[in-house]
């Protein structure tokens, strides 16, 4: 009898533990929000480096805003973009201002659709040997 008893809260337990451990993490950080960095290598021509530092997705679209308002758009046709790999976006005149550059497209995770728009400060600072 005491073995009986021992042996059902062992697996009482045992099943209490299995199903309360399982969690599901979301990938994307607690604002929902899929997070990209950007960075200029060059400010000769407006080419952005740009990573999804939150998780793998799927690319639609880029949108990028000039300061001057003019306005690109290119297209990535769902590709997939794994997590920190560097993707190049743009290839326009460079323009001292606030470029706002858009992201469009799915989590692969969690297939949750998202907009993303990044705002890039560019300062063009004048040559020193020109203000002599």
């Amino acid at each position: 009898m005491n073995k009986t008893r021992i042996f059902v809260i062992f697996l009482v337990v045992l099943f209490m533990t299995s199903t309360s451990c399982r969690k599901t993490l979301d990938p994307i950080d607690n604002d929902g929000k899929v997070s990209f960095l950007i960075r200029l290598p060059s400010i000769a021509i407006a080419r952005f480096e740009a990573r999804c530092i939150s998780e793998d997705i799927f690319l639609d679209q880029v949108r990028i805003q000039s300061p001057s308002s003019a306005f690109f758009v290119e297209e990535f046709n769902h590709q997939r973009i794994p997590k920190n790999e560097i993707f190049v976006v743009g290839n326009h005149e460079s323009v001292d201002g606030l470029w706002l550059i858009t992201f469009i497209g799915t989590s692969a995770i969690t297939d949750r659709d998202f907009q993303q728009i990044v705002p890039y400060e560019m300062v063009i600072a004048a040559d020193d040997d020109n203000n002599n």
